[in-house]
């Protein structure tokens, strides 16, 4: 099995103990000049110096700029990752917190080493979700995905794909789910019907995930799990459906979870569509779950569908498209953003 994405584990740490004693301003300042420091004595010390960071860089406001906003992200991001815990046979080394989550699966030829606090945190929030898993209505049951996946935290591209799904009338033979991520459309198409299923990823993480997922509950359909580049080596002519759920929003990720999100390759819209044509059978249809907050964040970047379908030599021509307008919810204003399902099929 490939190797897992984890947190990059130090395996030496010349820095500077910090307690209960240190002033957490002081040592958040620290971090945001650079300097690494790695906490000696209790969870709660760190947990204290990081809600001191959020103060000193505090996030802009929703209105500010895309632009401001992910540099001040990255900015904090930086400076959190400067402060380390020590882990000893698997355990962090401190007092008022347990085993480290994930630590046989993700270190298993390391027992000693320093991980930055932020991301321990991470994998104790990764943990928790794991075990107890989500319930996701399009799914009819809960989901555990692995650390280092996407799970999604809205549904209304989920739901509307559902209905999408509902009134697909071509074959239900076999479909490739490009960028699984947690599975989620590849388990709904099997819901569905599908009798073989081909869920692909880039992230490890997620293969993994699908399969322990699949162990747990299994479907019907015959599911090929394939780590690799987008639809991963499928043969010509096999799909009777692809789907594809592409990050939204061009950016630079910074870790695999981010890579569900945006994306910075701009040839990756352009190798999808020349795998999908090649491995669509003859009425095969793709379906691309999308959203428009990409265009409301960056409205001056290019629309990758639209761009495709205005190809002088077009390889795919637009059967369908269904949108839903997102409400708002709790903890999220009123929005212009649609989600949408386009249909296409070989020009």
């Amino acid at each position: 099995m490939p190797a897992l994405h984890r947190p990059s584990p130090l395996l030496r740490a010349e820095v500077q103990p910090v307690d209960r004693d240190g002033d957490p301003a002081f040592c958040a300042a620290a971090l945001i000049n650079g300097v690494e420091l790695v906490v000696a004595d209790h969870f709660h010390t760190g947990v204290a110096i990081l809600e001191a960071l959020d103060r000193l860089l505090p996030a802009p406001p929703p209105e500010a700029p895309y632009a401001a906003r992910r540099a001040a992200f990255v900015a904090h991001r930086a400076a959190s990752l400067r402060l380390l815990l020590p882990v000893r046979d698997h355990r962090i080394a401190v007092l008022g917190v347990g085993p480290l989550p994930f630590a046989a699966a993700l270190y298993p030829e390391l027992r000693d080493f320093y991980l930055p606090f932020a991301q321990v945190q991470e994998l104790h929030g990764s943990a928790q979700i794991y075990e107890e898993g989500v319930h996701l209505a399009v799914l009819g049951r809960r989901l555990r995905p692995f650390y280092g996946v996407y799970l999604p935290t809205r549904t209304e591209h989920l739901e509307l794909f559902g209905t999408w799904l509902g009134r697909y009338a071509g074959e239900r033979r076999r479909a490739v789910d490009v960028g699984t991520g947690s599975g989620v459309l590849c388990l709904m198409m099997a819901r569905a019907g599908f009798a073989e299923l081909r869920a692909t990823d880039q992230n490890p993480n997620a293969v993994e995930s699908l399969r322990r997922e699949l162990s747990r509950a299994p479907v019907a359909a015959r599911v090929e799990l394939a780590r690799g580049d987008l639809l991963a080596g499928t043969d010509a002519g096999w799909a009777d459906l692809v789907v594809f759920n592409p990050p939204w929003i061009p950016g630079e990720p910074t870790s695999a979870v981010d890579r569900a999100l945006e994306y910075a390759d701009p040839e990756l819209f352009e190798r999808f569509f020349a795998q999908a044509a090649a491995a669509l059978a003859p009425e095969g249809r793709v379906a691309i779950v999308w959203s428009t907050i990409g265009q409301l964040l960056r409205p001056e970047a290019p629309h990758p569908l639209e761009a495709e379908l205005a190809r002088p030599s077009p390889r795919f021509r637009l059967v369908d498209k269904l949108a839903r307008r997102v409400p708002p919810g709790p903890g999220r204003r009123r929005t212009r953003e649609r989600v949408e399902v386009w249909e296409l099929q070989r020009a």
